[in-house]
This record gives structure tokens, sequence and C-alpha cells, in this order.
């Protein structure tokens, strides 16, 4: 069936406002010229970023980052200080200061929980990324605590010619510059790019296709980015997967509708430290059931302060 030109960009407006696509996050790095040990302190000299991209999740009332574990080595071989990276908790704007950020505890290895098997995919190139507790509520994520939580559309279900969307952070589109203001050492904007195209196969495996030419160049980046369905509603936007890499018009993605399951086992895989403060931390007493409604009652706290908080800076806007 044809879709006329008009309702598909209708139907692509609010496919990209779903909070699928816009669940995709942009990992901003940080780099020290002293190791941690030698200051006593964290400190960071230069933010940077050669790219990379990851998806908002919550589960278990806990926020995490999925991401490649590549795009994290190919930004740093081991952690400076306690934040190698950041992630903004709002979808649509940067952050005014570090209540707005998300930062990194530990790298779960949820890859080697993954059975299936497809070429060109290393499932150990999936890694999902706890963050520290919150102090703003975020607006945009996959949230696999919902009783509508998303499952992944089936790849049977995946056939030539379905309408698919990605959604990251190229580096050439969200440069980082220095102009060393008295406020501030350096700025960046939070630019996502978002595109759509068809989903072809790669022998068994599928993959997206775009329309126009799409060099590795323009979509480094998006690795670690969300793949979706394209839909006439937002709310019947789906997981399709995760971004792998991308060049010559073709994107790789992970399906998603593996990614999950191995999410709601995180525990059961190994994980590496990020921030030496995860020492203080009992896993046993955090995945109880106890916890896990502590977490909830705290995360309504802050939603509502949140809120609170938007619509008084709102009102100070207007007036």
């Amino acid at each position: 069936m044809k879709i006329p030109a008009r309702k598909l960009n209708q139907f692509y407006e609010k496919t990209t406002q779903s909070n699928v696509v816009q669940a995709a996050r942009r990992l901003i790095f940080t780099h020290c010229s002293q190791s941690m040990e030698e200051l006593g302190r964290y400190h960071a000299d230069t933010v940077y970023s050669f790219g990379g991209t990851g998806i908002f999740i919550k589960y278990h009332q806990k926020f995490f980052l999925l991401t490649a574990q590549h795009v994290l080595d190919a930004n740093y071989k081991s952690a400076q200080n306690e934040s190698p990276f950041f992630t903004h908790l709002y979808a649509h704007q940067g952050w005014q200061g570090v209540e707005d950020l998300g930062f990194p505890m530990r790298g779960w290895r949820i890859g080697e929980l993954i059975s299936a098997d497809s070429p060109n995919i290393d499932m150990q190139d999936i890694v999902l990324i706890e963050l520290a507790s919150l102090f703003r509520f975020p607006d945009k994520f996959i949230d696999l605590d919902s009783g509508h939580a998303p499952v992944g559309v089936p790849v049977r279900s995946l056939y030539k010619g379905m309408l698919l969307i990605a959604s990251g952070y190229p580096i050439d589109e969200n440069p980082i510059e220095y102009p060393y203001a008295d406020d501030y050492n350096c700025s960046t904007v939070i630019n996502k790019h978002i595109s759509y195209g068809v989903c072809d196969f790669d022998g068994s495996a599928p993959v997206l296709r775009f329309f126009e030419e799409k060099t590795h160049g323009m979509l480094n980046g998006m690795s670690g980015g969300m793949v979706s369905n394209l839909m006439p509603k937002a709310n019947q936007v789906e997981w399709v997967g995760m971004i792998q890499k991308a060049g010559n018009s073709v994107l790789h993605f992970y399906p998603a509708c593996w990614i999950i399951p191995a999410i709601r086992s995180y525990l059961q895989a190994s994980y590496y430290v990020i921030d030496p403060a995860v020492g203080l931390t009992n896993l046993e007493l955090e995945s109880s059931a106890e916890a896990v409604e502590g977490r909830r009652g705290y995360y309504q706290l802050i939603k509502s302060m949140t809120d609170a908080f938007k619509a008084k800076s709102l009102d100070e806007l207007t007036h």
C-alpha cells in the first residue's frame, strides 16, 4: 500500500515525538590531564565527545543507559575520574546544572545473556550502564516498569520495505566549542538527528536502508541510538533495535526483542565498575522488593519536585 507524501510526513512528525524515538540521549565524555589519584578529587580539564548515543531506560525503579561498548572503548581505555562521561536527562534541552545530568556507576555486560545469533552482530558489544540516583525526573525514556512496557518488534515481523526510524547524535552535528568565556569554558548543542528509511536484509540480518546518501561520517556518533518503526500515532511506535554501526546508507542494529529480556535479567550478567562509589552499595539489598518500592516512592517525589520546578521556570519566563 502506497502512503501519500503528505500523510507520510504527518506520520513521521508524530513518530518523532514518541517516547521511544526521544529516548535517545547523547553521551558526553570528559578528560583529565592528571589521574584521580594525583588530584585526590574529581576534576575534568576538558569536556569532549568523539561521538556516542545511548537509550534512556527505567527498570526496577532505576535509570540506565543502553549503549554499544565500542562507543565507550573509543573514548577512553580506563576511567580517569569518577565520571568519565555523562548524559542529559531531558530529550529536548541541555542542562543548567549537575542536577540535570545522569552519571554512570556500573556497566552491565548484558550482551553475554543473549543466545540469539545473527551475522555481522557482536552481542558482546551490548552494555547497560547503571546510573547514579537522579535529582530531576527525565521527560522521555523507555519505561520497562510500566504495564505497557515494550517487548520489541520480533525479528520475524520485520519485512522488506517496512518504514523504520533511526535517532541519535552524529559527531558533526554536535560540536563542542571552547570560547573560554568568564562563566564557562566550553559550549555545545544537543542536536538529535532523526531520519527514516526502509527495512532491508543483509543475509538474514535486518538492516535500515536510507533513501538518500548517508556516509559513515554523516552517521558517526549514532552508535547506541534508537531504531523504531514509523507509525500514524506516537503511542503506536514500537522499539525495533539499538544502532550498531552505519555507513554507505545502511544502518545495522541489534534487535530490541533480544535486548529487552537481557535487560530484565541484568543482575545475572557480569559488570565492571565505572564510579568507585559502587563499593558503598549492596547489590543484594538494592535488588530487594523493599528497595525497589523505596525507589518508586523516591522518584514519585522527584517527579513532583521536577514538575513544580519546570512550572515555576515557565512562569518566570512568561511574566
